[in-house]
């Protein structure tokens, strides 16, 4: 191959490349080329999804795309525990790696990974808001990293083994309980009403349900004891299933509005970060310069290299240079 690192070199070696090597990079500059400036577009995408949308404060927050800032919490009910280090969070999510040699060389591959489906909430000042981290794209700002030599971690991360001859390598992401949280997404407000057309729907499936179980459909039902259900029979049956979703409903229209923040349905991006919203701004600016630079970079590369090859093949089109 020629010496990029030689300039005064390179037309020459493009010149006399071996044409299945010459191709083969130069489709490789073109591609991480075009890789790169599609990915900068996102990453510029996310920075101006987080700096475009401004900060609502939930009570008087939009139905709608909207951004929340305030402070993580836990919801009533069974406490949401980390697989790996067994902390107290909101949100977690895991991997654990097992090296694996190959030579004098290894590499990490994962063998079990997890994240958290868990509701929790957000509160600000003025309320608080139900979380649905599925789908979410989760930029926590607590990540520990710990090595062992068994699939599951026998010691906590304060008892870690050495990186360079442990078998194993446990990574664990967590949103703390009164962590700093902003998020994007979809805002809905669900009341406990929930319209005619879903109560004929929730009545519709709760016969569904008594239906599974025939013995006792009968029982209360089968006025005439004949093994089956007349018309009249059935419409007590539907009333019966009506009578018990109303009163479900009436107890649920009991219960206060309750807000819920979920990913979009049109597509829009969903992000959960505990990070300070310039820190994430300036990563993903960051990271969208890097992609950008390896666009022009590579781009440059590539054509210079296509440009050279095309121009010394229209110059000599009987010598040997790979066409």
């Amino acid at each position: 191959m020629w010496q990029l690192s030689q300039p005064s070199t390179w037309a020459p070696a493009i010149h006399a490349a071996d044409p299945a090597h010459f191709w083969f990079w130069a489709f490789a500059l073109c591609a991480a080329s075009i890789i790169g400036l599609v990915a900068g577009f996102v990453f510029l995408q996310r920075a101006w999804t987080v700096e475009d949308v401004p900060v609502s404060p939930i009570r008087s927050a939009a139905q709608g795309y909207v951004k929340l800032e305030g402070h993580a919490d836990l919801m009533p009910g069974p406490p949401i525990v980390s697989p790996l280090t067994n902390s107290r969070c909101t949100w977690w999510s895991y991997k654990v790696e097992k090296r694996v040699n190959h030579g004098r060389s290894s590499n990490w591959q994962t063998v079990e990974h997890g994240t958290s489906d868990d509701l929790f909430l957000i509160r600000d000042a003025t309320g608080q808001c139900v979380v649905d981290p599925e789908y979410a794209e989760v930029i926590p700002a607590t990540e520990t990293v710990w090595y062992g030599d068994q699939p599951r971690p026998e010691r906590g991360p304060g008892v870690s083994g050495f990186a360079m001859t442990s078998a194993y390598r446990y990574v664990e992401k967590r949103i703390n309980p009164q962590d700093f949280i902003f998020a994007v997404g979809f805002f809905d407000t669900r009341s406990g009403n929930p319209g005619a057309l879903a109560i004929d729907q929730e009545v519709a499936q709760l016969l569904h349900v008594w239906k599974q179980n025939q013995a006792d459909l009968l029982q209360r039902f089968d006025a005439d004891h004949d093994g089956q259900l007349n018309d009249q029979e059935w419409e007590a049956a539907r009333q019966a299933a009506r009578r018990q979703v109303l009163a479900q409903v009436q107890q649920a229209e009991q219960r206060p509005p309750m807000n819920v923040l979920a990913k979009p349905k049109d597509g829009r991006r969903y992000m959960i970060s505990t990070r300070q919203e310039a820190q994430v701004v300036k990563r993903f600016q960051l990271w969208a310069a890097g992609c950008l630079l390896v666009f022009v970079i590579a781009g440059a590369i590539g054509g210079f290299m296509i440009a050279t090859r095309m121009s010394a093949s229209a110059a000599a089109p009987n010598s040997s240079s790979g066409f």
